[in-house]
């Protein structure tokens, strides 16, 4: 079994700062390639709490690629690699890492935005924030 975790800065105006992830993958095999695959997880993830809205009508998509709203503000995305279990003998104790590494994201970006204005979030893309401005539905 994996673990990740999640923490997101925000700065004084509410934009990202950092966000600091880590990630338990065992033994990485190719150290570079799991930084690179928490921080693209990271950074896909921070479009989907964010910016990204895919509304379907009917199982029909109403909104076109350029209009979905990509994400294109990357903060500083530092990758902790958690080297736990280094001497299971499967796989030479390598666990992986894939979409865990963009799991923890959403709920790291709600918590901070609560932590910084106080209103709870609960639909995604997170509203009220510089980087969508939708009214917080109660």
């Amino acid at each position: 079994y994996g673990y990740a975790t999640q923490i997101v800065i925000l700065d004084d105006n509410g934009m990202l700062k950092k966000v600091v992830a880590a990630n338990d993958v065992g033994t990485p095999i190719n150290p570079v390639n799991v930084e690179g695959q928490i921080e693209g997880g990271v950074v896909m993830s921070l479009g989907y709490a964010l910016t990204e809205d895919y509304p379907l009508v009917d199982s029909m998509p109403k909104v076109k690629y350029g209009t979905l709203g990509l994400f294109r503000a990357t903060p500083e995305v530092k990758a902790l690699i958690v080297q736990k279990d280094a001497h299971n003998p499967m796989a030479y104790g390598a666990k992986g890492v894939g979409e865990i590494a963009s799991i923890p994201t959403a709920p790291a970006v709600q918590d901070a935005y609560y932590m910084f204005d106080k209103k709870f979030r609960t639909k995604l893309p997170l509203g009220e924030t510089p980087y969508n401005k939708k009214k917080i539905e109660e």
